[in-house]
């Protein structure tokens, strides 16, 4: 099978907002954003990118990049992340990407009092977006997209509202080669079947004030899929999680059983080689916290090592609220 791979770089230039998702946040948003990025990655349509490339070649890199959030109290972030771009139409591509983010402007209580978006220097980064290739050759293209790009900690420690910059962004680069369709394809038959795993994961949950303790969220988890291709897979799930933080809210000591958190999950898991990201719409069904309700959305990203294993890292979160961040090892039955 011969493969086809085409290396590209590019720089980009980004104009945009910090969306004020919630009250606290409109004292913050002040200006417009502005960022610049480096990318650099590889075309290809062999291999894993076969299942998702009806409409050409996809593109996997590294994008490294700096954002200024339009106000002092935002501050910058600084981040690295690993993005994918999967084609729509042959020009037309959606972009999904996660990392890691420095952030300049942290809250501190006595430095930064009104920095109130995140509260600490290092955060998870996560970007939605779509590009349209505007002009091409052989040796050079020029794109332009939109997109969302979210930082924060998860909750691990507050305040973390997280920021949210919504955006539109030109991108200009260069070829190594020309993008040939002349490539082998190497699709994969759909494999209707049936898989299951179990997770075991451990998180960390702030509430209430900045600097208090941390409190301990320790889970299982049980996953069915329903796999319709080498890339998609429907995915029901349950998890249980003993819940530490719901002791801030009850002036008595609660027992172990009181501590307990059963859900049900339902949603995708998308595969892209050997990573896989899972979105799961779910319900609390039982001692759900007070302050965040049942119905929540937990993401999570997971890289395989080996036929069964695979490294967790996620985050469950209620209503653009997040409620505390794992990770965590999944057994493939």
């Amino acid at each position: 099978m011969a493969s086809a791979q085409t290396p590209d770089w590019g720089v980009e230039v980004s104009k945009g907002y910090a969306l004020p998702h919630r009250a606290e946040m409109l004292a913050l948003v002040t200006g417009h954003s502005h960022g610049v990025g480096i990318r650099r990655g590889n075309w290809d349509r062999a291999g894993w990118r076969a299942n998702w490339s009806q409409h050409g070649p996809v593109w996997q890199g590294v994008e490294l990049g700096w954002l200024d959030g339009g106000s002092d109290e935002l501050g910058s972030v600084a981040s690295a992340l690993w993005l994918i771009k999967i084609p729509i139409r042959t020009n037309w591509h959606a972009e999904l990407g996660t990392g890691i983010g420095w952030a300049s402007a942290p809250y501190d209580p006595i430095n930064r009092p009104l920095s109130i978006a995140i509260g600490t220097r290092w955060n998870a980064g996560l970007h939605l977006g779509t590009s349209v290739t505007i002009a091409s050759g052989d040796r050079a293209f020029l794109a332009l997209g939109a997109g969302l790009t979210h930082f924060s900690n998860g909750a691990l420690a507050l305040p973390n509202l997280g920021i949210n910059n919504v955006h539109i962004r030109m991108r200009g680069g260069l070829l190594n080669d020309s993008r040939s369709q002349e490539v082998a394809h190497a699709h994969s038959t759909p494999q209707h079947r049936w898989t299951y795993a179990l997770a075991v994961r451990s998180g960390m949950r702030d509430v209430n004030l900045p600097g208090g303790p941390r409190h301990p969220v320790l889970s299982a988890g049980a996953y069915a899929q329903r796999h319709i291709s080498g890339a998609f897979a429907w995915t029901g799930a349950l998890d249980l999680a003993h819940n530490q933080s719901l002791r801030a809210y009850h002036l008595q000591p609660l027992n172990p059983r009181e501590k307990l958190q059963l859900s049900s999950l339902l949603g995708v898991n998308l595969h892209f080689g050997n990573a896989h990201l899972m979105l799961l719409q779910g319900w609390v069904w039982t001692r759900p916290d007070e302050a965040l309700g049942r119905r929540h959305l937990q993401a999570v990203f997971a890289y395989a090592f080996g036929t069964q294993w695979a490294i967790e890292a996620g985050l469950r979160s209620f209503r653009l609220r997040a409620d505390y961040p794992f990770i965590g090892l999944r057994f493939s039955l």
